[in-house]
This record gives C-alpha cells, sequence and structure tokens, in this order.
C-alpha cells in the first residue's frame, strides 16, 4: 500500500471528488483527517470510506486562522501531516457582464485565498519533518475561455500560480506541491454549475449535457474515481520527483 501510515488531511472531503480521494487514499492505507464546511458530510466521508481510521473536522477556508486550525489540529492529534489535498472550492455562474464584486470576492476567498493558506499552514507543519506532499484542485477553466464562470476561471489560475511559486520555495524542504485538474465528472459541483448553466443559456438540461459530453475528444465523462488515482500517485513514493506540476485529467478536453 503506497500511503501505509500516512496522515492525510483532505479539505472539501464531504462530497465529490474529495469523498472519492478519501476512500482511495483509505484503500492504500492512509490515516484520514477529513474536513469540510459541514461536520456532517464529513463524517458520513468517513463512515463510507474509512470509519476505524479517520477524523471528521469542520471549517472554512476563507478565514486564515481556520486553515490553520485544521492543521494544527492533525498535527496535534496524528504528530505530523503528510499530505494535504485541497478540494474546496465553488462555482458561481454569471453572464460576464453581471459579475458583481461581492460575488467575484466570494470566489476568490474559497478558491484561491483559501488555498493559499492551507498551503501556508501545511508547509509550516511539514518542513520540519523534511516530508510533505500538498495537492490542489485546479480546472481546466484556467486556461479556457468560459465567459459564463470567469470568476472560477481566473482563481483556478490564482491556484495554479500559487501552487507553483509554493512548489519553488518548499523543493529544499522535501516537500512538493502540484495540482490536478480534472475534466468534467459528474455530481457535486459540476451538476450544480450546469444547472446554472442552464439558467443563464436558456438550453435544456439534456441539452446543455449532451453538448458539453460530446465535446470532449474522448466522448465521455471522466469519473470522480478516476480523478482520485491521480491523487494517490502524486501523494506516493513513485511521484517523489514531481513537483510544480499540473496534472491535466481530462481526456484532451482543454485541447478541443
Amino acid at each position: 500500500m503506497p500511503l501505509h501510515d500516512r496522515i492525510a488531511l483532505i479539505v472539501g472531503g464531504g462530497a465529490g471528488l474529495g469523498r472519492a480521494i478519501a476512500g482511495a487514499y483509505a484503500s492504500e492505507g492512509a490515516t484520514l483527517y477529513v474536513a469540510d464546511r459541514n461536520e456532517e458530510s464529513a463524517r458520513e466521508t468517513l463512515t463510507l470510506t474509512a470509519p476505524t481510521r479517520g477524523t471528521a473536522l469542520c471549517g472554512d477556508i476563507t478565514d486564515a486562522d481556520a486553515c490553520h486550525t485544521l492543521v494544527e489540529t492533525c498535527v496535534s492529534q496524528a504528530g505530523r501531516i503528510d499530505i494535504l489535498v485541497n478540494c474546496a472550492a465553488i462555482c458561481l455562474v454569471d453572464d460576464m457582464l453581471e459579475v458583481t464584486p461581492e460575488r467575484w470576492d466570494r470566489v476568490f476567498d474559497v478558491n484561491a485565498r483559501g488555498a493559499f493558506f492551507l498551503i501556508q499552514a501545511a508547509a509550516k507543519a511539514m518542513i520540519p519533518q523534511r516530508f510533505g506532499r500538498i495537492l490542489t484542485i485546479t480546472s481546466p477553466a484556467s486556461k479556457m475561455g468560459f465567459p459564463h464562470f470567469l470568476s472560477y476561471a481566473a482563481s483556478k489560475a490564482a491556484v495554479d500560480s500559487i501552487s507553483r511559486a509554493a512548489a519553488v520555495a518548499l523543493a529544499p524542504h522535501g516537500i512538493t506541491v502540484n495540482t490536478i485538474a480534472p475534466g468534467r465528472m459528474t455530481g457535486g459541483m459540476i451538476d450544480a454549475l450546469e444547472a446554472d448553466l442552464v439558467r443563464v443559456t436558456g438550453k435544456s438540461a439534456e441539452e446543455l449535457r449532451a453538448e458539453r459530453t460530446k465535446g470532449l475528444p474522448m466522448n465521455r465523462r471522466v469519473t470522480s474515481e478516476e480523478v482520485a488515482q491521480a491523487a494517490v500517485w502524486l501523494a506516493s513514493d513513485a511521484a517523489s520527483y514531481v513537483t510544480a506540476e499540473r496534472f491535466n485529467f481530462t481526456g484532451g478536453m482543454e485541447l478541443s
């Protein structure tokens, strides 16, 4: 088991991709700390994935202090933190001309600000142990032109930049920092996003979903379980020399 005895903090692990990563990590022997704004969702993830080897945490990563508290709780209880995975994100759908400062700030507070302070907190804990794996979920949107969720795309471009800079800063300490850009999945945030796109574009749900699937080079959507395997590999010893990378798990979506 490549993650045997590793301590992993998964933020945004209450559903969707975060839950799938928790399941994959548990099956590879990791001890889990699953954090979510909804603690009940985090507990449900543990019930499904690691009922005897996990702890549920509650925290709002728009609060920098809460980011540090999540890491500190993990370290105080487990003695260390080996892996940080940040899956927490929101996507608000608006016509570009209708984006308000409040909605822009809300997306950046979660997706970019939260990601940075989680990385900072984890780095401070990992540097003394001279080991760590930091993964943040980004998006193909950061390199594509999607005017209906411009704030989300821009926030994920910020995540890419933050992660590259952190990778350079932390490499001398034995810490790798990478991102994963999943393709279009089903469930969770993607379903909510597409429901909002129906509202904005006026297309039917069936028409929109078929259009967004047909346009993929592999002509199918990726599963969260498939993406979770990328998170396993990047956290394992097999990826010890991989850092500052953006792992495109998209089926060629960004080329279409």
